[in-house]
């Protein structure tokens, strides 16, 4: 049986004065171990060319970490624009229109951090150019000196997906982000807030998989049973969908 495409668009850093492009190995090996094939496009020139054979082999689609949002994707406010930190709109391009397409289609979408913000975007939310400073929230959304083992926690709404995966009314997740939802796009609804508010999950309650989630639940399996669950529901979806 042949495994579903899961289309995932790179990352982009300097290595020794070298751009590199890559997708975190958290993300492939579960795909991978769920039974999916990941398919990794490319953050370079020319790449917006090739979209349309990319876009004929999505199964599903997996937006993962990144650079910010760039404000003119949304309604911006000026706090936005003062806080905006490094972007790269060639990345956000490519995701924009693997996203359109996706939806319009019905392929089954995970968007993780920076990919649930793209997510709300893409479908008329907007967001906090900074979560701390914008929304004067005192619950710090990164910790820098303790990136791997910082937790906070989150409520978890009743009847909801996120509900039925974790099996709990709160949660203590991992948090590495400063960008944030503000309005939550109207297709949408919350499955979960931080103490501050902050919205740090979300579902199309009309689509068969298109879910948004702040934290990482990729970084946390052996925390929650819940947190493997997302992805099989994802990959579960994506076969589906496939079939």
């Amino acid at each position: 049986m042949k495994r579903p495409f899961i289309v995932v668009v790179a990352n982009r850093a300097t290595r020794k004065n070298k751009l590199i492009d890559y997708v975190g190995e958290f993300h492939l090996e579960l795909l991978v171990k769920l039974g999916a094939a990941p398919v990794i496009v490319p953050v370079v020139p020319g790449t917006l060319k090739c979209l349309p054979q990319y876009k004929e082999r999505m199964d599903g689609l997996l937006l993962v970490e990144g650079d910010d949002v760039e404000p003119k994707r949304f309604a911006a406010r000026k706090a936005n624009f003062e806080y905006v930190e490094k972007t790269l709109p060639l990345k956000d391009e490519i995701e924009v229109r693997l996203l359109r397409e996706a939806l319009s289609s019905g392929v089954p979408i995970l968007g993780i951090c920076r990919g649930s913000q793209l997510l709300n975007v893409v479908c008329g939310g907007t967001l906090y150019g900074d979560v701390q400073k914008e929304k004067g929230s005192n619950r710090h959304h990164i910790d820098l000196e303790n990136y791997d083992t910082y937790r906070h926690p989150i409520s978890v709404l009743p009847d909801t997906p996120l509900a039925r995966w974790y099996r709990r009314k709160t949660l203590r997740v991992n948090s590495y982000h400063h960008q944030g939802i503000r309005k939550l796009a109207r297709r949408f609804r919350p499955m979960a807030h931080a103490d501050d508010g902050l919205i740090e999950a979300f579902y199309d309650p009309e689509a068969r998989f298109v879910v948004g989630l702040q934290f990482h639940p990729e970084r946390m399996l052996k925390e929650y049973a819940g947190n493997l669950k997302v992805w099989s529901a994802f990959t579960a979806a994506v076969a589906g969908k496939r079939g």
